[in-house]
């Protein structure tokens, strides 16, 4: 480059330094930091300054009698291995270690999947070959089942996920000792209600390098307040239990669900008109990518906020969010055949 700078009378550089400027600049002087996506049109110039360099090196002793050739030679030999050392620190021990690296190209999955595939221990009653855990990742409705189901050397896992930053927590199936296996990434932590409600549950807690592990023997279950509804066969309601700041929806999954099903809530009045709405879970899927991420077996323990001053009725059910465009949305059946439960 600094050739090219010296040189920049010269139109073929000028050219080629007009190039590089024309594809920099807009993305130096944006709000959004540089970007190679932005900058891609520059890689067809980018080996022009080094091959100019490299096709003049044997003219430089002849036009400066104190420059040695060889000389010329080892300086560059000792800049590429330097570069090549440096790239290959950045590589396989700077980048890896950086949490946006590990979190783009899913590291903690990775160690989750060689953990899984070593430990035998979790297995449950039904049959030893079958694991059984929780993964509470970023989207458990699309990318997260495929990943975990590339990674697991393993393929009969039966693998549960979902996304503990909406007030969720699912615990899996229990193993042959009893104990339900829940793993996250250490950079992904779960909601504070359900972090302090594990460690009263006195959950062991072993932190891995990437992910944490708990092991959940002794759980709470039974919900304050025992009710018994089920959606399409799919799921149960247990109950609720109600908090100072909100309460909490217990479910149990029956099967695996064939779509996706997103949960509502609804507070009526005494005149049956909407106060406030919660929607939990999955959401509309555009690009086509859910996966079914529940299992049989499983238990989901979903926070909600509370209910609004003059809150007479809840009506809460399941939907399939993705018959809502263009509509209506298509409802899970109660036992009853009713879209929906109705509580006081």
């Amino acid at each position: 480059m600094l050739l090219f700078l010296w040189r920049w009378r010269t139109p073929k550089y000028a050219f080629v330094l007009l190039w590089l400027a024309t594809f920099t600049t807009p993305s130096l002087v944006t709000v959004d930091a540089p970007s190679t996506i932005r900058m891609i049109n520059l890689l067809p110039f980018l080996p022009l300054p080094v091959a100019e360099v490299m096709h003049n090196l044997g003219n430089f002793s002849t036009k400066n009698g104190r420059l040695s050739t060889n000389l010329v030679y080892l300086g560059m030999t000792a800049l590429v291995a330097a570069h090549i050392w440096g790239t290959g620190t950045a590589v396989f021990r700077t980048w890896p270690r950086h949490p946006e690296v590990q979190f783009v190209w899913q590291a903690a999955f990775t160690d989750m999947g060689v953990f899984l595939d070593a430990n035998s221990a979790i297995e449950t009653a039904v049959s030893p070959a079958v694991v059984t855990a929780a993964i509470a990742g970023w989207t458990p409705a699309t990318l997260d089942v495929p990943t975990m189901a590339l990674l697991l050397q393993r393929p009969d896992a039966r693998l549960s996920h979902f996304d503990p930053l909406d007030g969720t927590l699912l615990l899996p199936a229990p193993n042959a000792d009893g104990t339900r296996t829940l793993l996250r990434p250490n950079i992904l932590e779960l909601d504070p209600y359900w972090e302090s409600q594990l460690a009263a549950w006195h959950a062991a807690v072993t932190r891995h390098p990437l992910f944490t592990q708990y092991a959940i023997r002794n759980t709470p279950y039974a919900p304050q307040s025992p009710i018994t509804a089920t959606f399409g066969a799919e799921l149960r309601l247990r109950g609720t239990t109600t908090l100072a700041d909100g309460f909490i929806t217990h479910w149990e999954v029956l099967a695996a669900p064939t779509a996706g099903r997103r949960l509502f809530l609804q507070w009526l009045d005494a005149a049956g008109n909407v106060l406030a709405e919660d929607y939990r879970l999955d959401t509309a899927d555009p690009q086509n990518l859910w996966f079914p991420h529940w299992q049989p077996g499983d238990l989901l323990l979903q926070r909600h906020p509370a209910p609004p001053p003059g809150a007479a009725q809840l009506r809460l059910g399941w939907f399939d969010p993705a018959t809502c465009s263009p509509g209506p949305c298509q409802n899970l059946p109660t036992a009853a055949g009713e879209p929906f439960l109705l509580l006081p």
